[in-house]
């Protein structure tokens, strides 16, 4: 009886560590999981939302030579995102198919902090902002050469190697190293054209389409369809399409145009559509 009972007291104390750990395992999975997605959510996101909220796309993607648009007259649109509501007007008719090259977001926790309650509804209706590039430039060759940034709702394409001056003073150590910068800007800039690049503040017109679009990484092939708009309560505005030019990005310092807000009615991520 007494081996028995010992023998069933070690079976007991081999399931109870085993349950713990499991137990321990999930913890630990979790953790590395939260981790993960506190880091780098785009990838937890990359996984879970096609599933969820996408469907896969026949349509190959194929990058735009040029943007597709067309002047309308439409009714305007009322949308209402968390205790905003806003009045949009649609001026085009829009979708560009091209490669990603900065997506800037804006409603995390830092960037609310940073900026305060004072833009809080315009973040609500754009919290993030896309540049993309197409044509030539979205060549993966071509790509490479360029490095992308982005700051305050605006956006520059600089080339790899060079060292650009952020002041009246030189920027470089030597002549050798001025000479290398000189050569791979001849090299890089004549591929930066203005008509091949944009900078969207895309307006979301359902939860899908901002999930989708919170999944975004550079050097994703991104298409999007909608209404390039005015929202004149923000004293945003596209303009019409005729009216509007692609020099809205930095280069070499200087933005002189506007970025295109559209309001986006579909998108397909790397194939998955969204709408």
């Amino acid at each position: 009886m007494a081996d028995i009972w010992q023998e069933r007291k070690k079976q007991n104390a081999i399931r109870a560590h085993k349950k713990a750990s499991a137990k321990n395992n999930i913890i630990k999975i979790a953790l590395a999981l939260l981790i993960l997605h506190l880091l780098f959510p785009q990838y937890i996101k990359r996984i879970i939302y096609p599933i969820l909220f996408g469907t896969q796309s026949n349509i190959s993607m194929q990058i735009s030579k040029t943007d597709n648009f067309q002047d309308i007259s439409a009714a305007p649109i009322e949308i209402k995102k968390g205790r905003f509501s806003y009045l949009l007007l649609p001026k085009v008719e829009y979708s560009v198919t091209g490669r990603v090259g900065y997506v800037d977001t804006y409603n995390g926790i830092w960037n609310k902090f940073y900026r305060g309650f004072s833009q809080q509804k315009y973040i609500t209706l754009v919290p993030r902002d896309i540049f993309l590039v197409i044509g030539d430039m979205a060549k993966p060759e071509i790509f490479s050469m360029f490095k992308f940034e982005h700051e305050e709702r605006g956006g520059s394409v600089l080339c790899k190697g060079v060292k650009y001056r952020k002041s009246f003073m030189s920027s470089y150590k030597s002549q050798e190293e001025a000479a290398e910068s000189q050569k791979n800007y001849e090299h890089c800039h004549p591929y930066i054209k203005q008509k091949e690049l944009n900078n969207y503040h895309p307006i979301a017109a359902n939860k899908k389409i901002d999930l989708g679009l919170s999944t975004l990484l550079p050097n994703d092939i991104l298409y999007m369809e909608g209404y390039l708009v005015d929202v004149p309560q923000m004293g945003l505005s596209t303009g019409t399409r005729k009216e509007q030019t692609h020099s809205n990005m930095i280069m070499n310092g200087y933005n002189p145009g506007k970025c295109f807000i559209l309001y986006t009615t579909k998108v397909i991520i790397n194939g998955i559509v969204y709408e």
